[in-house]
């Protein structure tokens, strides 16, 4: 692949509307950093983080000495770089153990239990789900998701164990967690770890996207009226809960903030 740009910029190398692929926008946007993001569908997404990262997860972040495989990588890096403003992982100690568990909670546990909920009940909606599988990917991917849809909604099925039970249990999994986070933040705090924006604030609200549609999310996904009333009825749900609030209000005031300054 060649470069398309003279500009030294990394290249992000994103699935379009996977989480992972949103928080690295995400991240990278807070931390002001220039990048280029380059989709790709499912499976060509596979070959192209091989090709570049030696890895087959992405997102992948890469440049001349640059290989930063995942949001976390990307989180931990440029934290140890920004500006104190923009730091996102705590200096206390204590705090740090809770972002680290927070990821867990969130960037792991919710993260899958809102993409399996939200993958089984839009997967079969073939027509809405063609765009987001494929937005900004190469041509030839685009027409291949279009032509082989069953092939890559088969491939999903499988990595996320898509079945009637597993949808009812991410269900009540995020249902759990929202209740949790709200516990934490019924004292009247803004953020869930000290008095300023961490890491699980953004992990949270990043998690939480597909069961409360933030306006500013980055990624490609179906509107609220394409959905299916399965999913509209948890979206209406989530978004009337504090917690749901708060990844609402998370995304409004932090998803362009850094660019809305320099602008």
């Amino acid at each position: 692949m060649t470069e398309s740009k003279d500009t030294r910029d990394p290249i992000l190398i994103t699935f379009p509307p996977s989480l992972d692929s949103e928080l690295a926008r995400f991240l990278l946007e807070h931390y002001g950093v220039r990048h280029e993001e380059r989709p790709h569908a499912l499976i060509f997404s596979f070959f192209v983080t091989l090709w570049h990262g030696f890895t087959v997860i992405f997102p992948l972040l890469y440049g001349d000495s640059l290989r930063l495989v995942g949001p976390r990588a990307m989180s931990e890096y440029f934290d140890a770089r920004c500006a104190p403003d923009l730091k996102l992982w705590p200096e206390d100690e204590a705090q740090k153990r809770q972002v680290e568990r927070d990821w867990t909670d969130f960037n792991q546990t919710l993260a899958l239990a809102t993409a399996r909920f939200a993958y089984y009940h839009l997967l079969p909606i073939r027509d809405q789900m063609i765009r987001p599988l494929s937005q900004g990917a190469p041509d030839f991917e685009r027409k291949s998701v279009q032509v082989g849809y069953p092939v890559f909604a088969g491939l999903l099925r499988t990595l996320l164990w898509l079945t009637a039970k597993h949808a009812q249990q991410s269900l009540e999994q995020v249902r759990a967690t929202f209740k949790a986070v709200e516990d934490r933040l019924a004292t009247g705090k803004r953020f869930l770890v000290g008095d300023r924006l961490t890491l699980s604030d953004i992990a949270f609200a990043d998690a939480a996207a597909p069961v409360v549609l933030p306006r500013a999310y980055g990624g490609p996904i179906p509107s609220f009226s394409e959905m299916p009333p399965a999913v509209q009825n948890v979206v209406t749900e989530m978004r009337s809960r504090p917690a749901g609030a708060f990844a609402l209000r998370i995304y409004e005031e932090q998803r362009h903030r850094v660019s809305a300054k320099v602008a």
